[in-house]
C-alpha cells in the first residue's frame, strides 16, 4: 500500500501490531488532556510561548521558530494554514499539499533520518511517532521535537491546529482558521437537529478492510453525522472481516482507499451483492486526503460525508 496520508503509516503500523500513535506501548497516546491543556489558556500575543505535546512533554519558545521540519502532511498542512509556511524547510515524503509545500525538501516521516534531520539545522522538528530513539537525538543535538500523536476526535483536531499556531506565533491565524471550521461544523450539525438515527455506514481506509471505529478522530466525523458506525467500539482503526462488514448490513460504505478502490471493484466483491449499500447502489468514494488528515480540510471531508449520507439535506 502506498503511503500518502497519515492515516496509512496508522493502518500499516496495525497490520504490523504496532500502532505508532494509538496503540504502542512505546509510542505516544493521544490524549485529548495533554493538548486540551496546552491550549486552555488564551493565547499569548508574544513570546516566549510554551505548548504541551501528545506526551506531556512541555517546550518553551523564546521566539517563533524559523526552520521548521513538519514530518506528516497534515502538519504541513495546519502550518501553511495558519500562515507558517514560510518557516517550513522540510516535510515527509508524502506531503502534496498545498502545492507550495510540494516543492520543500523531502524526508522520511515512516523512518526518519537524524543524520538528514540535523543537516537542515531546524529550531523546531514535529514528528507522530517516534521509531525509536529519534527524539532523543534530536533533543541531544538542542533541536526541540514535538509529538504530536493522532487525535481521537474532530475537537483534537482543532486543538492541534491552534497548539501549532501558539508554538509558531501564528495563534490569531489559527483562531480564525479554527472559528471558521467551527461554523461549517455547526451549520451541518444544525442541518441535522431531528436525525435520531443515521443510516448503518462501514468506511473503508484499506482494500483489507482496516476501517475507521469511534475511538479516532477519522469515525468521530461519523459521530458528529449521527451515523451508525459498524465498526463502532473496536479500538482504534481496527481491520474488520469480510464476514462482519457483510453481516453488519451498512446502508452507505465510503471509500477512502489508498491505492483506490473503486465502488465497482465493492459491488463485485463475492458476497456483497446482500449489503444493503451495493442494493442501494450506495457506494462512494472520498478523496482520502480531507478525510484522513487531521488538517484544516477534515471540515471538506465532512461535508462531502454529509452529502453522501443525508443527499436530500445536503445536494
Amino acid at each position: 500500500m502506498r503511503l500518502r496520508y497519515l492515516v496509512a503509516p496508522l493502518v500499516a503500523l496495525i497490520a504490523l501490531a504496532a500502532l505508532a500513535c494509538n496503540g504502542d506501548d512505546s509510542g505516544p497516546t493521544a490524549t485529548p488532556t495533554a493538548v486540551q491543556e496546552a491550549v486552555a489558556a488564551p493565547s499569548p500575543a508574544v513570546f516566549p510561548v510554551t505548548v504541551t505535546d501528545s506526551n506531556g512533554k512541555q517546550i518553551t519558545f523564546q521566539s517563533p521558530p524559523e526552520s521548521i521540519v513538519a514530518l506528516a502532511p497534515s502538519f504541513v498542512e495546519a502550518l501553511f494554514a495558519v500562515g507558517a509556511g514560510d518557516a517550513v524547510v522540510a516535510v515527509d515524503e508524502n506531503t502534496d499539499f498545498p502545492p507550495e509545500a510540494a516543492a520543500k525538501t523531502k524526508l522520511s516521516g515512516f523512518e526518519p533520518s537524524v543524520e538528514s534531520i540535523a543537516a537542515l539545522e531546524p529550531d523546531l522538528v514535529i514528528i507522530f511517532f517516534d521509531p525509536g530513539g529519534l527524539e532523543e537525538a534530536l533533543e541531544g543535538l538542542g533541536i526541540p521535537v514535538l509529538v504530536l500523536a493522532s487525535p481521537q476526535s474532530v475537537e483534537g483536531v482543532l486543538d492541534e491546529i491552534l497548539l501549532l499556531g501558539r508554538a509558531t506565533g501564528h495563534a490569531e491565524e489559527a483562531e480564525a482558521l479554527i472559528g471558521d471550521m467551527r461554523e461549517k461544523i455547526d451549520a451541518i450539525t444544525e442541518k441535522l437537529a431531528d436525525v435520531q438515527e443515521g443510516p448503518r455506514v462501514f468506511h473503508e481506509v484499506g482494500p483489507e478492510l482496516f476501517t475507521a471505529s469511534d475511538e479516532d478522530f477519522v469515525g468521530d466525523l461519523y459521530v458528529i453525522l449521527k451515523a451508525q458506525n459498524i465498526a463502532a467500539g473496536a479500538g482504534p482503526f481496527p481491520q474488520l472481516t469480510e464476514e462482519a462488514v457483510i453481516a453488519a448490513d451498512p446502508e452507505v460504505i465510503i471509500l477512502a482507499d489508498e491505492p483506490a478502490v473503486t465502488p465497482e471493484e465493492v459491488k463485485a466483491r463475492p458476497g456483497w451483492q446482500s449489503v444493503s449499500a451495493v442494493q442501494n447502489d450506495r457506494v462512494f468514494a472520498v478523496d482520502p486526503d480531507i478525510v484522513s488528515r487531521q488538517g484544516p480540510r477534515l471540515v471538506d471531508g465532512l461535508q462531502e460525508l454529509a452529502r453522501f449520507l443525508y443527499p436530500e439535506r445536503f445536494p
